[in-house]
């Protein structure tokens, strides 16, 4: 099985595709009759890949990418012509095996009649995240961002739920900006390395991701891998929460249930 991944994904995952599911870099020369997997259809240069591609064709979205795609790709480098999605959806649902990682995302594509199963990923080596949730009664939960897009990833609201949540402290992640708050129960610890994220994280309670429109985040499938609670208010997922009630002990059902669904694709030859 090939894989072709779209030069506009990004990057910091806590492993390859070839590492996770066993499969082989895509070569538009010789593979162009094999099975494939396409990882995000950002725009047109994605999308032609995928219309000139003649073996079997699968589109592992990704979350903004729909986004893209709802929005009409650009046919220019300032977006005055874009190309209607309608009129797409209808040649990706015939042609394309579509593959998603939530209901959120699953529900935006099937409003173009675009439909797609629902299977969460994750880069990383399942087993190497054990079980480590301890209960406290001062619970520590995290959030990171990505490009310093605040606004994208929630940071906006953390003020908030630090002041309703007293008893919970919130340690922020990610940001090369500075990002302050004098509130005592928010610590930014901004940009470190993956070693140190999850060296730190693994000892908390949860989670936070607080994106309205999202794929299946690693903050998310680590902190359950972990067996802790993680928390998502605004995209509902299986034994997640919506808010900051920790149970004393360990999420051993949310933990059971993603090492079951985790990487479930057709292209995974190591499953």
């Amino acid at each position: 099985m090939k894989i072709r991944i779209s030069p506009t994904l990004g990057t910091g995952f806590s492993g390859t595709p070839q590492d996770a599911w066993g499969v082989e870099p895509y070569n538009t020369e010789t593979d162009l009759n094999e099975p494939c997997v396409f990882f995000g259809c950002y725009g047109l240069p994605d999308l032609y890949a995928i219309w000139k591609h003649k073996g079997k064709k699968y589109i592992l979205w990704c979350g903004s990418d729909i986004t893209h795609f709802k929005n009409g790709y650009w046919l220019d480098t300032k977006g005055y012509t874009r190309a209607n999605p309608d009129r797409l959806a209808g040649w990706i649902q015939t042609q394309c095996e579509n593959y998603v990682e939530n209901t959120v995302e699953r529900d935006a594509l099937l409003r173009f009649g675009i439909t797609a199963k629902v299977v969460p990923s994750f880069l990383g080596d399942v087993n190497k995240y054990k079980l480590s949730y301890k209960y406290s009664t001062r619970p520590k939960v995290y959030t990171s961002v990505s490009g310093d897009d605040f606004d994208l990833y929630g940071w906006h609201e953390i003020g908030n739920l630090a002041k309703n949540n007293p008893h919970v402290t919130f340690y922020l992640y990610g940001n090369q900006k500075e990002w302050y708050s004098n509130l005592k129960n928010i610590i930014v610890r901004g940009r470190v390395s993956q070693e140190t994220f999850d060296e730190e994280t693994s000892k908390m309670q949860g989670a936070l991701r607080l994106t309205r429109f999202d794929g299946f985040s690693e903050l998310l499938s680590k902190s359950v891998l972990w067996g802790q609670y993680p928390i998502s208010p605004h995209i509902e997922y299986p034994y997640m929460m919506k808010d900051f009630k920790f149970k004393k002990t360990p999420n051993i059902k949310g933990r059971n249930y993603y090492r079951k669904v985790l990487n479930k694709y057709p292209w995974n030859e190591k499953s």
